[in-house]
């Protein structure tokens, strides 16, 4: 049926104001369906739907002075019933207003409005979803006959753009010589961490002695709000961070550590992100934006892309495949071919599946979202299935925590090299530490999941997902399919919580993810080039911690760092939320800061001397705030939350940390005086006095004062 056609018999959709639309801002829009030739009877519905992975602020109809107020009108005589409810059209199309029609029937002509954001009563409006989409639609569909059959109409769509410049990030290649070139990138975002697409501002760039740089760049309009700058040169052995000044917005940044080392060993580390789909599947923008966001705006090394099998028909495969490759770029930047098994938990769960080369076959978990049925007979309906359907070919699984998580219970060492302990859905220690308990030998990776459309650097918007997205450093022989694939599989990489930590784990002189045969304990060797000052360094043999560097933290004498954490469940409604505050008796707040959160939609709303709110939610990771406190040991902190309400004296953490333990997943809040750090640039090693028989995995977590965190892959020793 044509457009035109569809207007005729079922109406359409139009919305006011029609202009691009700033992600995240905050305003008023009016959604207004036309009927058209049937109308709707008595007993019809409307849906007004959009992508379920948007953050677009929940409309509600009861209380007109609260925020995304809504309200519903129309210029016929049937009376409406809206309501807002998830999960209630197709996915991807499950977050949705619906209304009912009732008492009398619309007729052709008749006029439904939609107003989102209804400030008549003293709301403030809607905020946007926070993330950039070519085009964000609002599908509008209408159950015209009263019989549960629905028509989608013509609906309005308009693209979604980022905002104002609120941030500078500096990213810069973690390794070089002498030598050779290397690059150096410069970006602006806005409060949602956006490329600021339109950023024409001026910066200056401390080079710390790098040769290469200009001393000021002006941002042109076709580098969209990103900057690469190539040919820089380290010419001496040393950690070089480059610093970007904006003075007209006033902003600063400072790049990650880039080491120049003289003599490279045979591996160098390379930074990406496995994990993310786009919107053929359940994600943000077409798969083709997917690969070129990860390449030009994060300025990551290489990307894989995961969408969910079920929903993957073999056009969109063949589109997913085909710009991998054309994508892929050996030295500057590689792109996987790859999917989602994305089995329910009791038949798997989640698990990622790459391939080499060019091309590889899709087995999917399921139909259930794909209309040509022909090819079902390839379906892997159980993991087991998938293992034996790949064996002897040179695929890779990777097991992780999504929506759904992988079930442990299940294992195949010769397509399972690491698992996934880190990506926006959230923290998953108790992920790897399930694969180790099983005494599976694999190392760690993190990715982002991202469904934004911004893999290497996805923020969590203000919707399910919890954390920023992670990233996987890779040490191979070179910026290749073939050099990344070998050196996966030889586990020698080693996952962050995003940030590019650049971290090294030796055992005896070799590399993480090496099997190691010893007849004494090995010497562990790490060295760490932060972000930010490391605050502490775990040595983990299996499950257990056996040391930390330093083994006494510096700690400040008044600056309290309150931080709480954890997760529900191990499925998907795993978020807790702290939303809460807390008041100081016998004592004043001198200065109160944010710990670790992790989008604009959390942090502290409101301090004075004695008192702080805020807004945050866990699912693993760790928020919090810092206060600066003039008191005594009689100052009591008093911690209120609908999961923790407790109160702390400063005599109580005056002898170390006081840890609230409220049940999930390690829930809990811990009240300490906050530690100092030990600089971003360490070196330690450490070797136990014996170490009975059998394997022994021995891997580091690396925790920075801002709470990022590394983990390397186990070096797994045998006695």
């Amino acid at each position: 049926m044509t457009e035109s056609e569809l207007r005729s018999l079922y109406g359409w959709a139009e919305i006011d104001p029609s202009e691009p639309v700033f992600a995240g801002s905050t305003g008023t829009w009016k959604i207004t369906y036309h009927a058209g030739k049937y109308g709707i009877d008595d007993g019809g519905v409307m849906k007004i739907a959009w992508r379920d992975v948007s953050d677009w602020q929940a409309p509600q109809f009861t209380d007109p002075s609260a925020p995304a107020y809504a309200t519903v009108t129309t210029s016929g005589q049937a009376s409406l019933r809206p309501a807002f409810e998830k999960q209630r059209y197709v996915r991807p199309w499950r977050l949705c207003v619906t209304i009912d029609v009732f008492d009398e029937s619309l007729v052709e002509g008749d006029t439904v409005t939609l107003t989102i954001g209804d400030t008549s009563g003293g709301s403030t409006g809607s905020r946007a979803q926070t993330f950039c989409k070519e085009l964000f639609e609002f599908r509008v569909a209408v159950d015209w006959c009263g019989t549960w059959v629905y028509e989608e109409v013509p609906s309005p769509k308009f693209p979604i753009v980022s905002g104002l410049p609120a941030k500078l990030v500096a990213i810069t290649a973690s390794e070089t010589t002498p030598e050779e070139l290397t690059w150096v990138g410069i970006k602006a975002e806005d409060l949602w961490g956006n490329p600021c697409s339109t950023y024409d501002g001026k910066v200056l760039i401390e080079s710390a002695g790098l040769s290469g740089l200009p001393e000021t760049y002006k941002f042109q309009p076709d580098d969209h709000g990103v900057h690469r700058f190539e040919g820089v040169r380290a010419t001496e052995p040393g950690v070089y961070r480059v610093s970007v000044t904006d003075t007209i917005n006033g902003l600063i940044a400072e790049s990650n550590g880039l080491s120049c080392v003289s003599d490279r060993s045979e591996h160098r580390p390379f930074w990406g992100d496995l994990h993310g789909q786009s919107e053929e599947t359940v994600g943000t923008n077409p798969v083709s934006s997917y690969f070129k966001f990860a390449r030009e705006a994060a300025l990551v090394d290489f990307a894989g892309h995961q969408g969910n099998d079920f929903q993957i028909t073999e056009e969109v495969w063949a589109e997913i495949k085909r710009q991998a490759n054309v994508q892929n770029d050996p030295g500057r930047f590689v792109a996987f071919v790859g999917y989602e098994w994305s089995g329910n938990t009791p038949v798997g769960g989640d698990h990622n599946v790459y391939y080499p080369g060019d091309d590889g076959p899709i087995h999917r978990s399921s139909h259930v979202l794909i209309p040509d049925k022909s090819d079902v007979d390839t379906d892997c309906l159980h993991v087991t299935d998938l293992y034996q359907t790949l064996k002897g070919k040179d695929a890779l699984l990777v097991p992780h925590v999504g929506g759904r998580y992988a079930n442990l219970n299940w294992h195949d060492p010769d397509l399972e090299y690491v698992v996934e302990v880190y990506s926006e859905w959230g923290e998953f220690e108790w992920f790897l530490k399930w694969a180790l308990e099983q005494s599976y030998r694999v190392g760690f990776t993190a990715g982002s999941d991202d469904h934004k459309g911004r893999p290497g650097a996805a923020y969590p918007g203000s919707g399910s997902f919890g954390v920023y997205g992670g990233l996987t450093c890779v040490y191979a022989k070179e910026l290749s399919r073939g050099g990344l694939w070998e050196a996966i599989k030889s586990r020698r990489c080693y996952g962050t919580t995003g940030q590019r930590i650049l971290l090294d784990v030796r055992a005896n002189g070799l590399p993480m993810g090496s099997d190691l045969n010893v007849t004494a304990p090995p010497t562990i060797t790490v060295n760490v080039t932060g972000t930010a000052s490391v605050e502490r360094v775990d040595i983990f043999r299996g499950l257990e911690c056996i040391y930390t560097y330093p083994e006494t933290l510096s700690r400040s004498d008044r600056q309290i760092r309150i931080a709480w954490s954890g997760q529900r469940i191990r499925a998907r409604n795993r978020l807790v939320r702290w939303d809460g505050g807390l008041s100081v008796r016998n004592g004043t707040i001198l200065e109160t800061s944010g710990y670790a959160f992790d989008s604009a939609s959390e942090g502290i709303q409101e301090h004075t001397s004695d008192s702080v709110t805020w807004k945050s939610v866990t699912t693993g990771d760790a928020d919090g705030v810092i206060l600066d406190i003039d008191g005594s040991p009689n100052t009591e902190i008093d911690f209120k939350t609908d999961i923790v309400d407790t109160t702390v004296t400063l005599a109580d953490i005056e002898s170390g940390p006081v840890k609230v333990e409220a049940g999930g997943i390690e829930i809990a809040v811990v009240f300490e005086y906050a530690p100092l750090g030990v600089g971003r640039e360490i070196a330690f090693e450490f070797s136990e006095s014996e170490l009975a028989t059998g394997c022994h995995p021995y891997w580091a977590r690396v925790t920075q004062v801002d709470g990022a965190k590394a983990w390397s892959s186990p070096i797994y020793t045998t006695v």
